[in-house]
């Protein structure tokens, strides 16, 4: 998968900003504030449908315009035909997204028209913050290779924003009957087996490349290993992203079924879900231990930077072609050592880099394409 051209109207400050990209090594280069970040920011819209920095459509739009507009043209490995995706995002009213021309009805179907992998400072936080930053991981990652597991999601957390408002009533004195109670258990249940069963698989997948990438960056004396603890009875689910129908999540629905339902009054008096796959956990270690709280920040940085590139080799595993690698001013962050490694492991394909200075690739131990695209002011050169 590549991105072959993108081009911005109104889009923070990329008023009207086109560039293209040639199949190897991307290298965004210029002063701080001229409009990198935004650049990659633009392009991973469209693998996730929405800002990796947290900022709503309208936080997007070049400040007093009325709308913005991104236009992403991309080719899958072995296809002849371009994908054309669009974006546009008015300051009231609803986002519009299209592919090839035609109006999709939700991000769903946009997702995986187009898909890339991201790394950023921020993303130190997936080893250093809580549980919340590891299971968004895990999520990004399997959303662009499973729709359905996005769908499943979504409707989990809505069915369980609808749960807590009830517990919320109950605690207040208002009756609920126990048939109330058992539709949310269910319903919740439903969707929380099929969401474990992904992410047990993506980690089980995750394990063997991390280690290996981990091992490639530093002196191997370390050994890192993910765990993901569920509250989900994880026996016997299946394993959809390699495409296992054959099992069945049904033992798990109903022990998750049972858990929901024998929990209501402690939750009453608390007014929320206490349990539940919205309280999982990814645990990293290295050597058997919290790498979060024993881990040096170059074994933290190395951890997360295997991670993104294990999420990569996963999406080429199970999507049959490695995503667009973005990484927003990673190598100034990495010792020449490190830098080597990283660029004889994405050999092949396509990455798009963001520094400060042209000079941050090593190019002589690179023996693909690279171009060098000058930000300035919101335009490329």
């Amino acid at each position: 998968m590549r991105v072959t051209k993108i081009k911005y109207y109104n889009f923070r400050n990329l008023y009207d900003c086109e560039t293209e990209f040639s199949d190897g090594i991307n290298v965004l280069w210029g002063m701080n504030a001229q409009g990198k970040s935004n650049i990659l920011e633009g392009i991973y819209y469209f693998a996730r449908g929405r800002s990796f920095r947290g900022a709503g459509d309208r936080e997007l739009i070049t400040f007093g315009d009325s709308f913005a507009r991104m236009e992403l043209s991309c080719l899958r490995e072995g296809a002849e035909h371009e994908i054309k995706l669009e974006a546009v995002l008015p300051k009231a009213g609803k986002r519009s997204l299209y592919r090839n021309g035609a109006k999709l009805t939700s991000v769903v179907e946009m997702l995986g028209s187009f898909r890339a992998v991201l790394f950023c400072p921020a993303h130190l936080n997936i080893v250093t913050g809580g549980p919340l930053e590891r299971r968004t991981f895990l999520d990004i990652a399997i959303s662009q290779l499973s729709p359905a597991y996005l769908t499943y999601l979504r409707r989990y957390s809505k069915i369980l924003a609808e749960r807590n408002a009830l517990l919320k009533l109950a605690s207040g004195g208002r009756g609920v009957t126990p048939g109330e109670w058992e539709v949310y258990a269910w319903q919740m249940a439903e969707c929380a087996a099929e969401i474990a069963a992904y992410r047990m698989e993506y980690v089980e997948i995750l394990q063997d490349a991390v280690e290996e990438y981990f091992n490639g960056m530093t002196d191997g004396r370390e050994k890192p290993a993910l765990v993901y603890q569920s509250h989900v009875p994880t026996e016997e689910l299946p394993k959809p992203l390699m495409g296992d129908v054959v099992s069945s999540a049904e033992s798990a629905k109903k022990g998750i079924f049972e858990k929901l339902t024998a929990n209501v009054d402690r939750e009453i008096a608390y007014g929320a879900t206490l349990w539940g796959i919205h309280k999982d956990e990814v645990r990293l270690l290295l050597n058997g231990k919290e790498a979060k709280l024993y881990g040096s920040q170059g074994q933290q940085r190395s951890m997360v930077l295997s991670m993104k590139l294990a999420e990569g080799q996963i999406a080429r595993q199970v999507g049959g072609e490695y995503p667009c690698l973005l990484l927003d001013d990673v190598f100034s962050e990495l010792d020449e050592e490190r830098r080597r490694y990283i660029l004889g492991k994405i050999s092949g394909r396509q990455i798009i880099v963001t520094s400060c200075e042209p000079d941050i690739i090593p190019v002589n131990n690179y023996d693909g394409d690279i171009a060098f695209h000058h930000v300035v002011s919101g335009n490329v050169e």
